[in-house]
């Protein structure tokens, strides 16, 4: 299956991978060196299209539906961070991939530290947007496992959709972009109630890898937006303290969805990554 990008006159195609009793849906743009995108909770490939459509150019990308998101296989049991780095093994394998530029975004940024940790001889080189390594505080833990038990019992608030948008997007792009804002709430409206419960919880309850950080020694890029309004700025600062090979280039004014509002300085960073060129420190 093709389609054209909304952005570039890139395509993609569309190939199933099977994990168990899972099927993830994965994008392939391009030819060359693969790089993997992992989308965050609530969200899917169509996050990257932009993205993976300007990387299309140098690279081979692949852009996953991750467990449970998109058009991917919903699992009836909970799962954690560490299924989603497994997963990502096995589309490796199905494409032949020994290494891989791994790059996540959020909740695949969290699944990407637990990558570079558990297999490192996996990774060529790392990105981490808008995400952290350490563990949620207790009052998000409690605010994450209030709102699961509510859609457990009653289904999502009506409002949950364009609420997870107003977070995602900095208040200027919302405004300039609706058509972005739209889609990335009808893609959390389009959940079934157990997809959301079981992101939730696989976020909230993820190991604490903050302290585990100098152990990953491939080139590292951190992307942060002065503006994210979910993970604050401040945990991709920790990151870079501790990430020894690592650089980190704060957007000025980007909220936490960076790489749909930047797309095309983000897939800048990467070229500079992928080819030994990291960014300075800002």
């Amino acid at each position: 299956m093709k389609r054209n990008s909304r952005r570039s006159a890139a395509v993609s195609t569309e190939q199933w991978v099977q994990h168990g009793d899972i099927r993830l849906r994965v994008e392939c743009w391009g030819e060359g060196p693969p790089i993997l995108l992992a989308h965050g909770m609530w969200c899917d490939a169509g996050m990257f299209t932009s993205l993976a459509a300007s990387l299309a150019r140098n690279y081979r990308v692949l852009v996953p539906d991750l467990r449970g998101h998109g058009r991917s296989t919903v699992p009836d049991r909970p799962w954690r961070i560490a299924d989603i780095t497994d997963d990502l093994v096995v589309i490796l394998d199905q494409f032949d991939h020994k290494e891989v530029a791994l790059v996540g975004f959020s909740m695949g940024g969290m699944a990407a530290v637990d990558f570079a940790l558990r297999y490192p001889g996996r990774l060529t080189q790392l990105g981490l947007l808008s995400t952290s390594a350490a563990r949620e505080a207790p009052i998000r833990r409690l605010e994450i496992a209030t709102l699961a038990r509510l859609i457990e019992r009653v289904g999502p608030p009506h409002f949950l959709p364009r609420a997870a948008g107003r977070a995602a997007f900095s208040t200027p792009y919302q405004r300039s972009n609706p058509g972005d804002f739209r889609r990335w709430a009808e893609t959390v409206a389009a959940m079934e109630p157990r997809a959301l419960v079981h992101a939730l919880r696989a976020v909230a309850g993820r190991e604490d890898l903050l302290n585990r950080l100098g152990e990953i020694r491939v080139p590292t890029l951190i992307v942060t937006g002065s503006a994210d309004q979910v993970v604050a700025p401040r945990r991709s600062f920790e990151m870079r303290r501790r990430l020894p090979l690592s650089r980190l280039v704060r957007l000025e004014g980007a909220g936490h969805a960076a790489p749909v509002e930047r797309a095309e300085e983000i897939a800048a960073l990467l070229r500079d990554l992928t080819a030994g060129i990291l960014p300075a420190i800002t």
